[in-house]
């Protein structure tokens, strides 16, 4: 069975624009590189501080497909931290411009926001503030990921300077951009949750993303808006359905697909590690041809679906082989991501 989702039926393209990052995150894919070294027993090279995506190249991923259904685009990789890009700005400037895309288009941007200048963030303000979809709202999204405060963001958030992070989330805010805060549960932060509640609140950020949950069992209280849950089966299921694909009764943006800054096409980010993808290469990958799901600038995003990797994949997910497909997509897995407005906070 070849791929069934078109290029032109993606709802969500979630991409990664660089390998470089100043942080030191513990949990980062970017650690296990550190401690196990780079491995070339496959055609997939992953390094860090290499490179980075040029705004030519990003277009080039693109401009040889139509995108009728394509809602969200999502800055944001397992390597990279995307505001490091020299041509961060015109990427982005060139999304919410593109006649490719439609107007409702939104742009999603993960960053842990002690990188660039004050400068650089209120020019995206300025970006976010000035390109709105049809009704009114901003197209861009910037999700600041601060787990902490002051005395605890840099203990997960390694090498993020907080007095920078500051800074920096300040101008953006005060150039009326659009800003969400992502706190991720640990034992030395939880504490902390309601702080930075209030602390999101009086900064001028439009809500809160929530990770994870309290060692103590308490449930944050949140009124999930923009996050959603997947209900879980009363039995659990053998078969991994691939969320990726287009599935009946579900309007999220999870029909999509994943570009690394290689330019290698992949289901989704969870696939977008060294780890997998060498186990996707020995368990199914050698078999077919590889270079067939790299975007290098000539074929298109479609002539990727129809290549001869992608056609055969779907068949090898649902005999739930990949590690990452059994333990994010079966169907009885529970989103533990949660999203507050702020407006919904009362002070």
């Amino acid at each position: 069975m070849s791929w069934q989702v078109k290029a032109k039926n993606v709802k969500k393209m979630q991409v990664e624009i660089t390998n470089y990052c100043q942080a030191r995150c513990p949990e980062c894919a970017r650690e296990k590189i550190f401690l196990h070294g780079i491995d070339e027993t496959t055609p997939y090279v992953f390094e860090t501080n290499t490179n980075y995506v040029t705004v030519d190249q990003f277009k080039s991923w693109f401009d040889k497909d139509t995108w009728d259904d394509l809602q969200l685009i999502d800055i944001c990789g397992n390597y990279d931290e995307p505001c490091t890009n020299p041509d961060f700005l015109k990427i982005v400037e060139w999304i919410v411009t593109s006649d490719l895309f439609n107007k409702n288009l939104q742009v999603n941007i993960a960053t842990n926001g002690g990188v660039r200048d004050t400068k650089f963030w209120k020019e995206l303000g300025l970006l976010t503030s000035t390109h709105r979809n049809v009704k009114g709202g901003p197209r861009i999204r910037v999700v600041w990921g601060i787990d902490g405060l002051e005395d605890t963001n840099h203990l997960y958030r390694r090498n993020v300077k907080w007095d920078k992070l500051q800074e920096n989330f300040r101008a953006y805010i005060a150039a009326k951009g659009n800003a969400y805060w992502q706190f991720i549960y640990f034992k030395h932060n939880e504490h902390q949750d309601e702080l930075a509640k209030q602390r999101s609140i009086e900064e001028g950020f439009k809500g809160m993303k929530w990770r994870g949950a309290r060692s103590d069992g308490k449930e944050n209280e949140v009124k999930p808006v923009l996050g959603k849950y997947e209900t879980p089966n009363a039995k659990p299921m053998t078969e991994v359905k691939c969320k990726a694909l287009e599935r009946l009764n579900y309007h999220g943006y999870d029909t999509g697909l994943y570009i690394t800054n290689q330019g290698w096409l992949l289901p989704c980010c969870w696939w977008g590690t060294k780890s997998t993808m060498r186990e996707v290469y020995e368990k199914y990958g050698h078999k077919y041809d590889v270079y067939s799901h790299k975007l290098d600038g000539i074929k298109s995003i479609q002539d990727a679906l129809d290549g001869e990797w992608f056609s055969n994949l779907h068949n090898e997910i649902i005999k739930d082989i990949f590690a990452q497909c059994s333990l994010h997509c079966k169907e009885n897995v529970i989103s533990t991501i949660t999203t507050e407005l702020n407006a919904n906070i009362t002070k």
